[in-house]
């Protein structure tokens, strides 16, 4: 019993100790410096003042944006600030501007950890419990996880979607409908959906697929199997149902196309998958692209002599042959502005597009070699709904579907195509632990090693040739330190939910412009600021909570007082003092909010309404968590035998 119970402990300390090593810099450093890095210090720098104040769910940050407040959370995943705020009175960094930069250094570790532990349950699934800690390692390890979650672009919500994306798809291979697999299944999806709902989004589809085949070759009936997986998901989008109703409701309030409409850097055609003479020219690209096109030539040669179901042989041909035509370069770029997008340049920054082309290639073709070397290449097989979803969502990312995200305009909601690579990096990993657990097993054949020879060299290329094409080993031996600056706290998202008409001069008044990412380093320390615009008044204004302001005034006639928190349609006036009529909210010129005072004394409370999309929502989270707690227990192994039964 010894032996059995510390051979799995050892496993997942290999693993949690491969997480530590692959992500080191920012157990010592903090969040590298990504693209997003400065982004998620700044929120969490408020989220966690206020949520340390009594404020549980900080939806508005009232003093960021120099102070004016910003509703970015009625948008923004919570999930991975709330699990960081949680950190700190546990690891207790001093206070500095580097204390949130080094909480979210903490944050990711346990991220990936926790993402290579859930790979290891999916993976003994589907391999031996060795060769699943074995394939966990390697997933950690690929590009994508590495790359874009952690080191180039610092992206936390993303992340954290590489924990439930396996463990949903490890309790869709229960073998029987148990209680168990249904409801812990729908608690996974609601910390998904709070993680990043559009991960969430992207990986249902996949979810709903693979449940169905893993229920027909565990001779489930598709109803059974169909309705179990559908109570999962209303499950999961009930308990989750606090940040996913006003987050559908208030949806309306920001306006993500005066990103690109500002900052070219966000338009999407910039982001499909394509090759530049120039990119071409950075020799890591260069040698990244030739290696890759050594793996082809494998995978070619492998899908020659596989006896392949013709459908899921012409797909991966297809996939192939459009992944080498995204090399030559110029013809994405063409490809993109012949189906209507406009882009300013496609020189994006650090040739981001073109790098991902080359690392997501060589990972949809380590998919491609290792469903070859499978044999099982046909039918309703889990092993086939990898394949076809790997292979759909490489396409996805390229230039030639340019016209089918430009047809469907709620596509654009997605940002960037690129996201799709988090799913075609989970199907590819469940394809190499398939492929490393027939070659163990049969490591004792003679001969048979050599079959895989190719299939470990796809598997080394993919983590060391993508790490050198995004110089990932600069990034760990020249780390960077992220420090939050008060001065320079602006949201970079602001452009979204300020009105056009009014957004140049709120940008100006917090030192910045709205076609750039510089910010004037002015005093901007979160007081609480008002000015009379019109009028005579003596007028005290102060914050009795983020999302309460009161106002003190004794006016000589009637006055207009700004306020300086940013307007948003949520503000109501919560009480006034005396009996004149109830003044009415406007936004000033510059965004910010105005009151009409009339004359004599008055005292005025402003509140953030929480309105009824809040309400509902937090009621149907506990209803829903409640039920399904309830649900879990009466179906357990000692009430019914722990099976949902489904006529």
């Amino acid at each position: 019993m010894t032996g059995r119970f510390s051979q799995p402990l050892l496993e997942q300390l290999i693993i949690v100790l491969a997480a530590a090593l692959l992500c080191l810099p920012c157990l010592l450093y903090g969040i590298p410096p990504g693209h997003d890095a400065h982004t998620h210090v700044n929120y969490l720098y408020h989220f966690s003042r206020q949520f340390w104040s009594g404020d549980g769910y900080p939806r508005w940050l009232a003093e960021a944006n120099k102070g004016y407040g910003t509703p970015i959370f009625f948008l923004q995943y919570p999930l991975p600030y709330w699990i960081s705020a949680l950190l700190r009175p546990i690891v207790s960094f001093a206070p500095g501007a580097d204390r949130e930069a080094r909480e979210l250094g903490v944050f990711i570790f346990l991220v990936l950890a926790a993402a290579g532990l859930a790979a290891r349950l999916w993976f003994k699934k589907l391999a031996s419990s060795p060769t699943a800690t074995l394939a966990a390692v390697v997933y950690l390890s690929l590009p994508y996880i590495l790359e874009q979650g952690i080191y180039a672009r610092a992206a936390i919500g993303e992340l954290c979607a590489f924990i439930w994306m396996p463990l949903a798809l490890s309790l869709c291979e229960s073998v029987h409908l148990e209680s168990r697999a249904v409801f812990s299944l729908g608690g996974v999806l609601a910390l998904f959906f709070a993680s990043n709902v559009l991960y969430a989004a992207l990986f249902l589809p996949m979810l709903l697929v693979y449940a169905l085949v893993s229920g027909k070759r565990l001779n489930r009936p598709f109803p059974s199997s169909l309705f179990w997986i559908l109570l999962a998901v209303l499950s999961g989008a009930g308990i989750a149902a606090v940040y996913i109703v006003p987050f559908v409701a208030y949806r309306r309030f920001f306006d993500l196309r005066q990103m690109p409409a500002n900052l070219p850097g966000f338009e999407l055609g910039r982001y499909f998958l394509y090759q530049t003479p120039q990119s071409l020219s950075v020799r890591e690209i260069a040698i990244g692209a030739a290696g890759t096109t050594c793996l082809v030539l494998a995978v070619v040669w492998d899908m020659l002599r596989a006896r392949a179901n013709k459908y899921l042989r012409a797909l991966m041909a297809l996939s192939l042959g459009l992944g080498v035509l995204a090399l030559i370069p110029n013809l994405g770029p063409a490809l993109i502005r012949r189906s209507g997008f406009s882009v300013e340049s496609f020189d994006s920054l650090n040739y981001w597009s073109p790098r991902m082309l080359v690392i997501l290639f060589s990972t949809l073709i380590l998919g491609l070699i290792g469903y070859c070397r499978l044999g099982r290449l046909g039918g309703a097989s889990r092993e086939s709904v990898l394949l076809v979803t790997s292979c759909l969502a490489f396409i996805g990312m390229l230039p030639f579907s340019a016209p089918v995200w430009k047809l469907i305009p709620a596509l654009g909601s997605i940002q960037f195509p690129y996201r799709l690579g988090g799913i075609l990096t989970v199907a590819v990993a469940g394809l190499s632990a398939l492929v490393f657990d027939k070659c163990f097993k049969q490591a004792g054949s003679r001969g048979r090693p050599a079959a895989y020879v190719i299939a470990i060299c796809a598997v080394t290329w993919v983590i060391v040739g993508s790490a050198y094409t995004w110089r990932v080993d600069w990034l760990i031996r020249t780390p960077g330190i992220v420090r939050y600056d008060l001065h320079s706290d602006v949201d970079l998202m602001y452009r979204t939910y300020v009105s056009p008409e009014r957004l140049r001069s709120f940008a100006e008044r917090m030192g910045t412009t709205p076609g750039s990412y510089g910010v004037t380093p002015d005093p901007g320390d979160g007081t609480l600021r008002a000015e009379v615009t019109s009028g005579h008044c003596s007028v005290t204004v102060w914050r009795e909570r983020p999302r309460v302001l009161r106002v003190s005034a004794n006016c000589q006639g009637d006055a207009c007082l700004r306020i300086g928190q940013l307007y948003f349609p949520l503000w109501k006036i919560g009480s006034v003092g005396h009996s004149s009529p109830e003044p009415r909210l406007t936004a000033s010129s510059d965004g910010l909010i105005e009151l009409p005072l009339s004359a004599g004394k008055q005292e005025v409370r402003l509140i953030l309404d929480r309105g009824a999309p809040e309400r509902w929502g937090a009621i149907m989270s506990v209803v829903s968590l409640l039920l399904s707690v309830v649900a879990y227990l009466a179906l357990s192994p000692w009430g019914t035998g722990g099976r949902l039964c489904v006529a």
